[in-house]
């Protein structure tokens, strides 16, 4: 009976647990402690995003996400539509007019 009880615990622990897999998204527009904020929220908003972390000084967002649900590209895609760029994506033109001036590049602002 304990064997049968073990068993089916782990199975539900491992069934519910779902995949995950982690991603490192090179942010080199982040400047501040803002601009860390606005990824990681925006990034957070974006189903199957399960952990963030903004590294300012690597410039790097790292992303603990669940890959059925989501991809690197969608995550990406969030980040640009935040104003930054993200890996090889542009930041959006549009919206990073839009940022505060701390969250601009120097020559920008």
């Amino acid at each position: 009976m304990k064997k049968l009880f073990l068993i089916m615990s782990l199975l539900v622990i491992v069934g519910c647990k779902g995949e995950v897999a982690k991603a490192e998204i090179n942010v080199p527009t982040a400047q501040c402690g803002m601009c860390a904020n606005t990824i990681s929220h925006t990034l957070k908003s974006v189903d199957g995003v399960k952990k963030v972390n903004v590294d300012l000084g690597a410039k790097v967002a790292t992303v603990i996400f669940d890959p059925t649900v989501v991809k690197v590209v969608n995550l990406e895609s969030a980040i640009s539509n935040a104003g930054y760029q993200a890996n090889e994506t542009p930041a959006n033109a549009e919206v990073y007019k839009t940022l505060p001036g701390c969250c601009k590049l120097p020559a920008d602002r």
